[in-house]
């Protein structure tokens, strides 16, 4: 695809839904390489169905997923954004493919399969969307579902998608209306991050001081920093991160090909760590990828005592019952102590560096910016911008991708199947070749790393020590409840 920009289609059309800043971004990075696109990869129970009841799902609910059937309409200068248009040129046979796990790859299997279909370029003419069938899985099959992140972000692609799937096999309710009715759990329980920025200034409403300071510069600087006055212990330990380094042995030019890997850990262990550790589901998956980046980097030959690496954490800006696919996010950068052996004191250290960046507001102060610029800044500028420093500025402050979306604890069902999994799809792109995607489905967290197959195609080691430093905190969370039990 590009940097496609959207076709024309004519002049502004009435009450045009532009493209923003933020979505810009995943245009222009990608280059000529594979798309940025994010999505899910289902794991669902038996037969797969056939072409046409996949192709009939889609078409019937069509209408409750609008950019399934829009593209982007240039308006033809340079110095407003293009709009979100009907695309007069929808043929969903044109968004279905195949792919058998046992010949997708050197290893076959779903890993493989989605590490294929990750390389795959999106329709040039059409929507920008795509499904894969995987075929080839003893007593189940797959289903790839894959947006342009220039669409959506993960919230807004598991509310988008999930117009998709069940709340039970008869197919009375969608997911999506199930989340937006409220079924969806609390982020600390689902093993997400806190939505509207995670009480990143306390007493203060996130969306609306972004969105005033962008809006009304003069006005709402002053509340803002207001509100930010609790926070300013918090400063200094957030700003250190925001220091910019030369990249590290873990960034480089992202190429072609993918490689992508899968795990899974039971989310009442998580939980269980959390109680007995005085910790929240975030902090302790944080601190298992912490501990899987040290077993990598161990497995390379590098060195670890005292390195951290830094680590981008997306957070969700979006306000509850907001049914809209846009990007509507934010994000925090913390750091990662690989150079901690302790598992217990490796998850104190990761909890310091989320608490300061989460508390010092720094969510709220980059969606302002973000506000701000699309706001004020003619696109051909931004444009320039983002193709000068966006593809490799990134590396000088992060290594590495974490998000962690919290999803629904209850089966779900695609055209009648029970989805056994959910993992996220979350690409790498730029000069950061790891990235890490985390959903919470069912009692499970479902992992899927995402590596750059030249710079990063040894993840595995990364995703088997997510897990390992996981069960490694379960057991000395064990021993610490017995202990506990044992003074009583």
């Amino acid at each position: 695809m590009g940097s496609r920009r959207g076709r024309h289609h004519g002049g502004m059309p009435d009450g045009a839904d532009r493209l923003h800043a933020l979505d810009l971004v995943w245009l222009e990075m990608q280059g000529e390489g594979p798309p940025i696109a994010i999505g899910t990869v289902a794991v669902v129970e038996g037969p797969a169905p056939t072409d046409d009841e996949l192709l009939t799902m889609v078409s019937d609910r069509l209408d409750r997923m609008p950019r399934l059937h829009q593209d982007l309409t240039d308006l033809g200068v340079g110095l407003r954004r293009p709009v979100w248009g009907e695309s007069g040129n929808l043929d969903l046979r044109e968004h279905l493919h195949h792919v058998d796990a046992g010949v997708a790859g050197a290893s076959p299997g779903l890993d493989a399969a989605v590490g294929h279909i990750m390389e795959q370029s999106l329709p040039v003419d059409q929507p920008l969307w795509d499904m894969w069938v995987v075929d080839g899985l003893e007593d189940r099959w797959a289903l790839v579902w894959r947006v342009h992140h220039t669409i959506a972000d993960g919230v807004g692609a598991l509310i988008l998608l999930g117009h998709g799937f069940d709340v039970e096999p008869e197919g009375v309710q969608t997911l999506a209306d199930a989340l937006l009715a409220g079924q969806s759990p609390r982020a600390d329980d689902a093993g997400g991050t806190p939505r509207q920025g995670a009480r990143p200034v306390p007493g203060s409403n996130p969306l609306t001081i972004a969105n005033d300071i962008a809006n009304d510069l003069g006005h709402s600087l002053g509340r803002a920093l207001g509100a930010l006055r609790g926070a300013a212990p918090h400063v200094i330990p957030a700003a250190a991160a925001l220091i910019p380094r030369p990249p590290s042995p873990l960034a480089g030019p992202v190429g072609p090909g993918r490689v992508w890997v899968s795990v899974d850990i039971s989310l009442a262990e998580v939980k269980s760590i959390g109680r007995a550790l005085g910790a929240t589901v975030n902090d302790v998956v944080l601190a298992s990828v912490a501990g899987g980046f040290r077993d990598l980097l161990v497995h390379r030959g590098e060195p670890v005592e005292g390195r951290v690496v830094r680590n981008l954490i997306p957070m969700s800006l979006r306000p509850p019952g907001d049914d809209s696919a846009q990007n509507r996010l934010s994000g925090m950068l913390g750091n990662l102590p690989v150079g901690i052996a302790d598992p217990v004191a490796r998850l104190t250290a990761v909890q310091a560096g989320v608490g300061h960046a989460r508390e010092a507001g720094t969510p709220v102060l980059a969606s302002a910016l973000l506000g701000l610029v699309d706001r004020t800044v003619p696109a051909a500028v931004q444009d320039a911008a983002v193709g000068a420093v966006g593809r490799s500025a990134p590396a000088w402050f992060m290594d590495t991708l974490t998000t962690n979306v919290p999803g629904p604890q209850f089966p779900v069902y695609l055209c009648g199947g029970h989805v056994l999994a959910m993992y996220p799809l979350i690409p790498v792109a730029g000069h950061t070749c790891i990235t890490t995607g985390i959903f919470s489905y069912d009692g499970t967290l479902n992992i899927g790393v995402t590596g750059d197959a030249d710079q990063a195609g040894d993840v595995e080691i990364l995703a088997r020590g997510i897990h390992r430093a996981a069960a490694e905190l379960a057991e000395l969370a064990g021993q610490a409840e017995r202990a506990g039990q044992a003074e009583r």
